[in-house]
This record gives structure tokens, C-alpha cells and sequence, in this order.
């Protein structure tokens, strides 16, 4: 499309230029809200982003347990000021009238502030469970192999226990005679200096860097820590042993003179007589007491096993491998033990936790995607067969991703935590919606010169759930699209970011009204700066911005964007009630957070509409389904959680006996981009993307690749240098 237009400017030979103020004057939108105080109006500065953390919700928790009026008072519901707006404008009196309404009486009732209702550890909970499973799994590929080094690959013996060589001579010049040392003489820690048989120089070096320690990552490191404070349990046997033979020598005779004039390797060959002769005492009493489980080896087996299980059994590391390496995987951590331990212990050891690991593999429903990756589309459709031949297959292929990010888990939060976030100034302007008497956010970047070419292009970014024009990959993309002389206008989610809500329309993932009025809004001034269309309005969707874009798209038949690109949202919402791993390892993060921010801002418009049973569901929201059904289906009245999902959705209404719902009402391309691995939204959301693309006129296109995570997609060894490129 872009390229159409392109090539009729370029035969009319109207070159045009466009400058940010003339744009800004044709949008034609209030740079404050048109329908609250000015304080609102102001851009917030980049620290103004408050993420949720646990630890920061300790602290919220603690002071709202001790004012139990603390609730709504903070933050001012009805006319909510954020911290950074009271730090630049103050309080008020419109504020200190709001905050002390009576009205605020009611939150003394409020759940979570009843430890008989709700208590705190039912809060976050399932938070913690989330932290301790997402850690297990971010984490095993490691952990497994720092276990098989430990059992495969045994401390390099030192010098001091090499068999001594018989041929040699001592200083009385007799051939020393071969005392075989003890098998358990070979479990005693490395680092014992009176057993080392070296130099004075390596000795010195040894005791620098000790053994256990050389060439290992701090993880390592760690983990041989824990290792060999459990080996200290069997090593005290060994000590017990080696101390009642030194008190025997002290009573022995004293040695003569010539004695004193023996080399350092009859003094180990003393050494090893000591440990012979301990022998059997170890072996009587110490061993008999202190079992052989008690062994580093022994806990980096158990460790191995218990990841191995995981693993093997773990939706996102099946997709990766098949899941027979998987299992391989946990039978060769049996069969290296069998030779380490023996099979008495190997065999006992594992026989619990294999049976453990069989049986939910046999039980579990994985629910892996069927779908081939790949990209779909209406060959039939001209205009889209010619943009798919014009688009080179590199350019939608990903296939030069992180490799040591194995997962779609890794590639869905790692990349928010390493890569490096652009700073990026933005004008903010107000749409207004009269109907409701509110207004949304829209935050635009324009190029550094303050100039737009006709032949570039205005998007309108959708963020993700609880997100704001701040989010990384917003930025990301923004800076991006703006050096390469673009315009981006980021629409905040109402509510959301340091937005107001005047009324009791809070916000809803089901809502399009918003998106309409900034896509309007725009196509309006684009229309006055470019009067032969030559600006193209592309509108972009991260995850749960994915989602309303595409319902947009769909439910609009007359959509003003020229074309709509969705990264990672689901089409078919009503699916992510079965996809259960995303529910237990990363929604009760996404819940928690979405709970605090509502709660924390509009608590009375909630307490009005909600009674107290419909409070404490969702104060024991464990994932966004409960959240949604606790919240939201009640606000607003919705009939249920499938009439809610069926109006988020653009194919909430597909039919696989035939109708095709909303989707076939896209007259735009849409294009719809999702990770087979992402662990977030399920692929069920698509249904057959064959049929999906061929639905209506054929405008909608599917690309499916085989890893990518949600909103991730990184790319290459170090991650942090390319950001959210692909």
C-alpha cells in the first residue's frame, strides 16, 4: 500500500514536507484535559513509572494495615493525582476535599484489611508459587549441568592421592613398600594441606585458589558451597578417626634425630599408614553411623533427578526438545550414578521420583501447539499476495534468536530485564470523549527535526495490560520508527499511566470506543497535512493492546487505519481459560499488579459496585481469568466471563461449524504475529489458520515462528544490543 502511494506522488511530482507544529495544529486536541483540573496535563517524567514489586507491596500492606481508613486516601480515587503530579503541583484543596469525602468510610469494610476475610499470605501466594516455579524452570538447563559435572566428572585427584610408586627410594635408600590406600580415603576433601604431596610453589598456589573452586561461574560456586557443607557431615567421621590416632603417636615414643630428617614424601607415606590404620575404624563406626547419602554426589544426584523430572514434564522444554531427549536425559543421570554410588543407592534413589515423573507424564496434558509455523494467507486475495511477494522471507523469518535463551519463558522475561531502554521525549495531547466526559492519553514522538516526510508514516501504538507509553518495547519501537523519520503516537490505556478517570467508567479490555477516537482523530489531521493521502496510519498492538486492536479492526468495518500489525495477542480470548500453565506460572504476577493499580486509585468507584463476597473473590484472585470474573463481569454487567471474553476477542464468536464471526468483517490487512512458545497466550486463541486468513475478503494475515516467547523475540548472543528489533 505504501508503496502504491508512493509511486502515484512520485508521478504527480509533489514532493510535500510536513512540520510537527502544522501536524500538532491539525489534530487539533487539548495539550491538558478538557474535563479535569490542569494538573493532568503535564508530560511525567521518565521516574514517574511506579513498577509493582513484591517488596513494595510489603510496604503498602503494612501501612494500610495500620490505618485502616488508608485506603482511597492515598492516591484520591475519584480524581486521582499521581505522586508525581502532587510532588510538582501540590496538593490542593480540590485534592484534601476529595480525599476526606465520608464516602471514604466504606473502605473500612474493605477486605483487605480484615485478617479474618483475606490475609496477606492468601495475597500473594500464588505470587510466590509463581517466583518458586519460574525459577525451577528458568533455571534447570543449569542446574542439571552443574549436577552431571558433579557426579560425571570428579575432583582431579591431587598428587597426594596417586598410588606411590614402589620403585622409588627412600632416603635410607630401602624401596619403600606399596600401601594401597582405602576407597574411602578417596571421598576425603582435596584441600586437607597435610595430605599434599607437591611443591612448596604449588602448594602455595593451591592454597590461593583451592581446588574445588578453579574454573567455575559463581553459580557453580554456590552450589559447591551448599556441596560441601553437607560433605562436612562424613569428613567429621574422618576427622574423629585421624584425632585418636594423633593422640596414640603423642604417646608413643618420641622419635630420634633421624627421624627429623626425613623428606617430605616419607612424611606422606607417614600420612597414608595413619589413614590405613584408620581404616577400619571409619569403617566400623563412622560409616555405619553416618550413611553414604549424606554426600555432595548424593544431593547433586537428587538435585539432577528432581530438574530432570521438570523438565521432561515442562510444556515450553518439550516444545524445545522431544520430549524422549527428555527422558534420555533423565535415564543417563541414573546410569552415570549406578557407576558412582553403586546400584543399591542409584536404583533406591531414583526409583521414587522416576515413578513420580512417569506418572504425570503419562496423566498431563501438555496442550502443545498444533499449528505449523509459517505464514498464512488468502492467495486469492491479489493485494495480499502481492504485499507477501514483495516481502522478503528474512525479513519474517526469525530465526537468528538468543541461543541461550532455550525457552519461551527465558525469551518472554529475560529480555525485559537485560535489555537497554532508549530515553525518548513525547508531546502529550488529550482526546477527549464527550460522551463520557473523560479523555485518553495520546503521548507523540515526532523525528529530531521536526519535519515529516508524505511518504512516511503515523502509528498508533496500543501498549500492554497495566502498561503506559514508558513500557520497554513501546520505547523501543519508538525510537526506531522516529529515527527513520516517522511519526508514533502511543495511546495510554484509560486509567492507566498517570491518566484520570473522572467517572465510573473504568477501564475494560473489551472497549474499542477509545481506540476509535484516537485512530479518528488522527486520520483527521493527516487528512489536512497530507490532502492526497500520502501519510499511511498503521496501527500497532503489544499482548493485551494486541488484542484490542485486532477486536477494532474487526468490529469496525470502517476502522480508520490504513493497516494493523498485532504482536502476540490472542484472537480468540476465550481460549485462555484452558491454558493452565500460563494461569499458575505467570498471571498471578499480572493479576497482582493489575489488582494494586485499581484498587490503589479507583477503590471507590470498586466499593460502589461491588458488594463484599464480589471483594473478596477478587482480593483472592490467583490468575486473570479470576481477576476478569471477579472484577470486571460484575462492574459492568456483563452476563459472564464468555459474554465478557466474547466481546474482548476478534474470533471470541468464530464458529469451526462455519461462521466466522467478527474476523470476517476486517477490510484492512491485519497481521497477527505470534511465538509458538509463548507462554502467556495460548495458540488454541487461532483456531485453523488456514481457514482464519481465508475468512471475509481474505485481509487477514497470520505469521506463526517457532520460538519467540511474548514480546520478546531476541536476537543474537547478547540480546541488550538489538532491544525489541525483530
Amino acid at each position: 500500500l505504501q508503496t502504491e502511494k508512493n509511486n502515484i506522488y512520485s508521478q504527480q511530482n509533489m514532493p510535500h514536507k510536513i512540520t510537527a507544529d502544522a501536524f500538532l495544529e491539525a489534530l487539533d486536541l487539548p495539550s491538558e484535559h478538557p474535563y479535569a483540573t490542569p494538573r493532568f496535563s503535564t508530560v511525567p517524567p521518565n521516574d514517574a513509572k511506579q513498577e509493582w514489586s513484591i517488596f513494595s507491596y510489603f510496604s503498602s500492606w503494612k501501612d494500610s494495615q495500620a490505618s485502616p481508613n488508608s485506603i482511597g486516601t492515598d492516591e484520591c480515587e475519584d480524581l486521582p493525582s499521581p505522586s508525581w503530579a502532587k510532588k510538582q503541583h501540590g496538593q490542593g484543596d480540590a485534592i484534601e476535599d476529595v480525599c476526606h469525602h465520608p464516602s471514604l468510610a466504606a473502605a473500612n469494610q474493605f477486605p483487605v484489611n480484615n485478617s479474618n476475610e483475606v490475609d496477606f499470605f492468601q495475597e500473594i501466594e500464588p505470587c510466590l508459587v509463581s517466583m518458586f516455579h519460574m525459577s525451577i524452570i528458568l533455571w534447570a538447563p543449569l542446574v542439571i549441568i552443574v549436577c552431571l559435572k558433579r557426579l560425571y566428572v570428579p575432583w582431579k585427584a591431587p598428587s597426594h592421592q596417586l598410588e606411590p610408586d614402589c620403585s622409588a627410594k627412600s632416603s635410607s635408600g630401602q624401596k619403600k613398600s606399596s600401601i594401597q590406600k582405602p576407597s574411602y580415603f578417596l571421598s576425603l576433601p582435596s584441600y586437607m594441606p597435610s595430605l599434599r604431596k607437591t611443591t612448596m610453589a604449588h602448594d602455595k598456589q593451591r592454597r590461593q585458589t583451592p581446588e574445588p573452586y578453579q574454573n567455575n561461574t559463581s553459580f557453580e560456586r554456590l552450589l559447591l558451597s551448599l556441596s560441601l557443607f553437607l560433605n562436612a557431615i562424613t569428613v567429621m567421621a574422618s576427622f574423629s578417626a585421624i584425632f585418636s590416632i594423633e593422640k596414640e603417636k603423642k604417646e608413643a615414643k618420641t622419635p630420634s634425630p633421624n627421624e627429623n630428617n626425613k623428606t617430605r614424601e616419607d612424611t606422606t607415606d607417614d600420612c597414608f599408614k595413619i589413614f590405613h590404620r584408620a581404616r577400619s575404624n571409619i569403617n566400623d563406626d563412622a560409616i555405619s553411623q553416618v550413611p553414604f547419602t549424606f554426600t555432595s554426589e548424593w544431593v547433586a544426584y537428587i538435585v539432577a533427578l528432581i530438574f530432570t523430572t521438570v523438565v521432561m514434564n515442562d510444556a515450553m522444554y518439550v516444545l524445545a526438545f522431544p520430549q524422549t531427549n527428555l527422558v534420555a536425559l533423565h535415564i543417563f543421570v541414573i546410569f552415570i550414578s549406578l557407576k558412582r554410588f553403586g546400584s543399591r543407592v542409584a536404583l533406591t534413589t531414583a526409583l521414587p521420583i522416576s515413578a513420580i515423573a512417569f506418572y504425570i507424564m503419562a496423566h498431563q496434558d501438555l496442550d502443545l501447539p498444533t499449528i505449523e509455523p509459517g505464514l498464512y494467507y488468502d492467495e486469492t486475495n491479489p493485494f495480499i499476495s502481492g504485499v507477501v511477494k514483495s516481502w522478503h522471507v528474512d525479513k519474517r523469518t526469525y530465526d537468528d534468536g538468543t541461543p541461550w535463551m532455550i525457552t519461551g519463558d527465558a525469551r518472554t522475561g529475560l529480555p525485559f530485564m537485560l535489555n537497554k531502554i532508549p530515553t525518548q521525549n513525547f508531546i502529550r495531547r488529550w482526546v477527549p470523549l464527550p460522551e463520557e466526559k473523560e479523555a485518553v492519553i495520546l503521548d507523540i514522538a515526532f523525528p529530531d527535526n521536526m519535519v515529516i516526510d508524505d511518504d512516511k508514516r503515523v502509528y498508533l501504538v496500543l501498549h500492554g495490560i497495566n502498561g503506559d507509553s514508558n513500557e520497554g518495547y513501546v520505547v523501543d519501537f519508538v525510537h526506531r520508527q522516529v529515527s527513520q523519520g516517522n511519526v508514533v503516537a502511543v495511546m495510554v490505556t484509560r486509567g492507566l499511566g498517570d491518566s484520570p478517570i473522572l467517572g465510573d467508567n473504568i477501564l475494560h479490555f473489551a472497549r474499542i470506543s477509545d481506540v476509535s477516537a484516537a485512530a479518528r482523530a488522527l486520520k483527521n489531521a493527516i487528512n489536512q497535512v497530507s490532502p492526497n493521502e500520502g501519510l499511511l496510519l498503521a496501527g500497532v498492538g503489544y499482548s493485551m493492546g494486541a488484542i484490542t486492536l485486532a477486536n477494532y479492526v474487526a468490529s469496525d468495518s470502517k476502522c480508520d487505519l490504513d493497516v494493523a500489525i498485532a504482536f502476540s495477542g490472542s484472537l480468540d480470548t476465550k481460549q485462555q481459560r484452558y491454558f493452565h500453565r500460563s494461569a499458575s506460572l505467570w498471571q498471578p504476577f499480572i493479576a497482582k499488579a493489575m489488582r494494586d493499580t485499581l484498587l490503589s486509585r479507583y477503590s471507590r468507584q470498586i466499593l460502589r459496585k461491588l458488594d463484599q463476597e464480589q471483594l473478596k473473590e477478587l482480593m483472592k484472585a490467583k490468575s486473570l481469568v479470576d481477576f476478569d470474573r471477579a472484577l470486571f463481569v460484575p462492574y459492568f454487567g456483563f452476563e459472564g466471563l464468555d459474554d465478557y471474553y466474547s466481546r474482548m476477542g476478534a474470533m471470541a464468536d468464530f464458529d469451526l461449524n462455519g461462521y466466522e464471526g467478527r474476523i470476517s468483517n476486517v477490510s484492512i490487512p491485519l497481521l497477527c504475529i505470534q511465538a509458538l512458545d509463548d507462554p502467556i497466550a495460548s495458540m488454541a486463541a487461532f483456531h485453523d489458520p488456514t481457514r482464519v486468513s481465508k475468512s471475509g475478503n481474505g485481509n487477514t494475515v497470520l505469521l506463526f515462528t517457532q520460538t519467540g516467547g511474548h514480546v520478546g523475540w531476541p536476537l543474537g548472543w547478547n540480546p541488550s544490543l538489538n532491544g525489541w528489533r525483530w
